[in-house]
């Protein structure tokens, strides 16, 4: 039988003093089990000298290969076309600042070789701030409702993906995507890991909480129609509201009811039926963007250079 080829991806953004240690330890954790590899860095137009030390690293080792993107895409886009230039029977996902540990991608490789197209990583302990963890926590609550999918806070990008999967998702010309998200609703035979969490070697994350927000709103409009659904309930539930109130001032007219008019409720019924309205209309107008992101058919990523490919 022969061995087969492994790919390992790794999308860059401020991983220029880290690109090295990271090159090292994949190399050491994936020799052991075959000589047939690849690392494949896509640079993300980093605002660091990234590219710069990719450069370094190709020169140094052919089995490093690099992808410069032409200008900030984002790291799901950034995945996805260090998938595409990936040769490996399995390929593999690793972020860049070494919180997923090179280490435990053996296990993941030998695992996937059992006859799995995804191999997730879950992290049984995180070692990330206290509002990155909640909003993950949040993030995945919320999806699950809105998607109806059960998702696992667990589990990010890092895992090892089979060659028939990782061609599917290529092959899917959604703009609008997120990764895990995305390859997790495509079936297949997947299972997952436990692995640790370790502390990031440099600097801090670049997922703030407007970018996270970012995300999670894309995530959720891309993959789910549901917040369109309870907007239509929502609606009706108003609806009928107003129709029961209009029936109860009829009856107490005719009651002999007295009623005061009230101004300040008048107002605020207003001003709380154009919110909802607006808000509703801010739900359909988010829809109607991605649907013109996507009719645009502008490509998913463009490469500017490559390096030993």
């Amino acid at each position: 039988m022969n061995t087969p080829k492994f790919s390992i991806v790794s999308p860059v953004y401020h991983g220029e003093k880290m690109l090295e240690e990271l090159v090292r330890r994949i190399a050491q954790a994936v020799a052991p089990l075959t000589s047939d590899y690849e690392i494949i860095l896509v640079n993300d137009c980093s605002p660091d000298a990234s590219w710069d030390k990719i450069r370094q690293l190709c020169a140094a080792d052919t089995k490093v290969k690099g992808i410069n993107l032409a200008h900030n895409f984002g790291q799901p886009y950034a995945i996805t076309a260090g998938l595409s230039y990936a040769q490996g029977d399995y390929i593999a996902v690793i972020d860049c600042d070494l919180q997923n540990k090179p280490e435990d991608l053996p296990a993941l490789f030998l695992k996937a070789m059992e006859g799995y197209d995804i191999v997730s990583a879950r992290r049984v302990h995180r070692d990330d701030t206290f509002l990155k963890r909640l909003s993950s926590a949040v993030f995945h609550r919320v999806y699950d409702f809105l998607s109806g999918f059960s998702t696992d806070k667990a589990v990010a990008e890092f895992g090892v993906y089979s060659k028939r999967i990782v061609k599917v998702y290529c092959s899917i010309p959604e703009y609008s995507r997120s990764f895990v998200e995305l390859i997790h609703t495509l079936g297949f035979r997947k299972t997952g890991i436990d692995v640790m969490h370790d502390h990031r070697l440099e600097g801090k994350s670049s997922y703030n909480l407007s970018r996270l927000l970012r995300l999670s709103f894309n995530a959720i409009i891309s993959n789910s129609n549901r917040p369109l659904q309870l907007a239509v309930t929502l609606g009706f539930i108003m609806s009928l509201f107003s129709f029961l109130m209009a029936v109860y001032n009829i009856f107490a007219k005719f009651a002999g009811w007295n009623e005061v008019a009230g101004y300040t409720t008048t107002v605020f019924s207003i001003w709380f039926v154009g919110g909802l309205l607006l808000f509703m209309m801010g739900i359909l107008g988010l829809y109607i963007g991605k649907i013109f992101d996507q009719v645009k058919g502008r490509p998913v990523f463009i490469v500017q250079d490559t390096l030993n490919i």
